[in-house]
């Protein structure tokens, strides 16, 4: 007999058959130390908690716990500046710790991780996850008001951060090849297919753990066009469920994973109509559905992808012959080399570059970069001459004659563009590692905006943060990336340009690098450091006490700044004050001036 009330099974009959005792192991002088660890990490303590009373219930298979926990488990820091106490804080944070000794926190981590990766936005997410406990909690015998909006955002910002090294990409990336085998993706379907419905992400919270206690006693059914890999991986990979799936319903096209009979059935449609949720016990009698509701919240998808094949896939956005992706393949490297190679001519050099031609990457650095950009494709890497005269700077694409072609032409050309500079800014960059993620809606970044070569490591660092933050990132309040700004943090890895742990303004170096982390300062986490100046560049002040005087120097990294008129050695102090979401680094260099001017006549 169905029960009348959707959550009674998972709120009432589940407590009773899944009981759970204190999550928090630590007492005294520990838990205190353990709070502010998560509180300065940036998450909540009791969000966690909460957390981890719904999704911990859930059992991990034992074999993809054992690999989450080896990718995740290490922790790293990374020291920027001595002087200023800033270190990039990378890896196992607290909340990932704390997880690797309690498995209900465990389960919790992984669970989460995965959905934070699939979900582009999390205040979507976090939206969401609110309702879904909301409900639950309205459900219950007594109300327990969920977690506060804010509290739940930092709780899975923190989760994100502390397990990028995870390779959801290649587990999710490979369940698609099983779904849709013949499919050439040229949009973004591919990505949007990825995020759950927040109707079918509620019934999941308290179905899954229906399935995994009462195996023989309850089956579950889905019905959506949205969110199937991601389903799958949850279900099948990290719950190790068996899992039955049928192509658009057709019962001749399905797939199963896993051994034994199946207990989670999914209807995967091709188009765009109504999702649900069901449960049933073993006669088929419903024991809870959740419906599509006309004010679904929206859950933005991902649109990023490793630097493995990353370029790969930007193309086959644009294009579905893999003849012309060959031949794209070859037209932007040999360019990119035809470019470097130009370096030996100085009258050309002088007419295409600006700034200090000694930064321009060098061949044999483009060439590594590019084979990572377009892993599928290095035989046509491998079969081009570096030596070759006949490489051009130029950027060269085949004619085809077809009305596809010639009507794509343009947009084509565009996206070679885009990938001619990631090849030129990446190579610029230290620490580009194949499972870095970036943003592939390079045309939204505006990155084509910027001009190729880049010599300038300023310009080249906001072109790699827009990368690394992606588009929706870029217009909100948390990411301002300007003159000032020497670290950006997203996703749990920084992009660093070297001016912190400079000594003297005019020795500022712009060395970029990519570091898993983010910015930290006695465990305190932020998004970004500043340690440039927006209103004083360049100028000189002098200021004066009652003891003595001294000069404050201003300048952005990479600028020149003459102490000629004053005596050495110099004495300079750090300050590093902090806002909302960045450490602001300011230096103060004080020294003696040889003969005392007046303000008005400084040198």
């Amino acid at each position: 007999m169905a029960m009348s009330s959707q959550f009674s099974l998972s709120l009432l009959e589940l407590s009773k058959l899944v009981p759970f005792g204190s999550l928090v192991n630590a007492t005294g002088h520990g838990l205190v130390r353990l709070l502010r660890q998560i509180e300065t990490s940036g998450s909540d303590f009791i969000t966690e908690q909460d957390l981890a009373e719904v999704f911990g219930r859930n059992r991990v298979e034992p074999l993809f716990a054992s690999t989450f926990r080896t990718a995740v488990k290490q922790s790293l820091i990374h020291e920027i500046s001595g002087i200023a106490e800033l270190v990039i804080e990378g890896g196992a944070g607290p909340t990932v710790r704390r997880s690797l000794n309690e498995p209900g926190y465990f389960a919790m981590v992984v669970q989460l991780s995965l959905l934070t990766f699939v979900t582009h936005d999390l205040s979507g997410l976090t939206r969401s996850i609110n309702k879904s406990l909301e409900q639950r909690a309205q459900a219950a015998a007594e109300y327990v008001a969920p977690p506060r909006y804010d509290n739940l955002m930092g709780a899975l910002r923190a989760i994100r951060e502390q397990t990028c090294g995870s390779m959801w990409e290649l587990v999710i990336s490979a369940v698609e090849s099983k779904l849709y085998p013949s499919i050439l993706w040229t949009d973004g379907t591919l990505y949007t297919r990825r995020t759950i419905p927040q109707n079918i992400l509620q019934g999941l919270m308290d179905s899954f753990t229906a399935i995994q206690h009462l195996p023989e006693n309850t089956r579950l059914r889905i019905r959506s066009c949205y969110g199937v890999p991601t389903i799958i991986v949850w279900a099948h990979h990290i719950l190790g469920l068996t899992v039955h799936v049928d192509m658009d319903n057709n019962d001749d096209e399905s797939i199963s994973l896993g051994e034994g009979s199946p207990t989670v059935f999914i209807s995967a449609t091709t188009m765009s109509d109504s999702t649900n949720i069901a449960l049933l016990n073993e006669t088929d009698d419903l024991l809870f559905h959740v419906a599509e509701e006309s004010q679904n919240i929206t859950l933005g998808p991902i649109y990023r992808h490793p630097v493995k094949d990353y370029g790969t896939r930007i193309l086959r956005l644009q294009n579905d012959d893999l003849e012309r992706e060959r031949a794209m393949v070859s037209a932007i490297v040999a360019s990119c080399i035809g470019i470097v190679r130009q370096r030996s001519d100085a009258r050309r050099s002088k007419s295409l570059f600006a700034g200090n031609e000694s930064s321009l990457p060098s061949v044999q650095r483009i060439i590594s970069v590019s084979r990572m950009v377009f892993a599928s494709n290095a035989d046509v890497i491998e079969a081009l001459d570096p030596a070759s005269k006949l490489l051009c700077a130029v950027l060269q694409l085949p004619e085809y004659s077809d009305y596809t072609w010639s009507s794509h032409y343009d947009r084509i050309m565009d996206t070679c563009e885009v990938l001619r500079h990631v090849i030129f800014v990446l190579s610029m960059a230290q620490g580009v590692v194949d499972e870095l993620n970036l943003g592939i809606n390079a045309h939204d970044n505006n990155i084509h905006q910027f001009p190729c070569p880049l010599l300038d490591a300023r310009t080249a660092f906001t072109s790699l943060a827009s990368l690394l933050v992606s588009s929706n990132a870029r217009s909100a309040s948390v990411y301002k990336v300007d003159d000032s700004t020497s670290v950006v943090s997203a996703w749990g890895r920084c992009l660093c340009l070297g001016s912190v742990t400079s000594h003297d303004p005019s020795d500022a170096t712009a060395e970029l690098s990519f570091i898993r982390g983010v910015p930290a300062r006695g465990g305190e986490g932020k998004r970004y450091i500043t340690d440039g100046v927006k209103s004083l560049r360049g100028e000189v002040n002098a200021l004066r006490n009652t003891q003595d005087s001294f000069v404050s120097i201003a300048a952005q990294p990479g600028e020149k700044c003459s102490l000629e008129s004053w005596t050495s050695p110099r004495k300079s102090r750090y300050f590093v004050g902090t806002t909302e979401f960045s450490f602001e680094v300011s230096k103060v260099i004080a020294c003696a001036p040889r003969v005392l001017a007046p303000i008005g006549q400084l040198p």
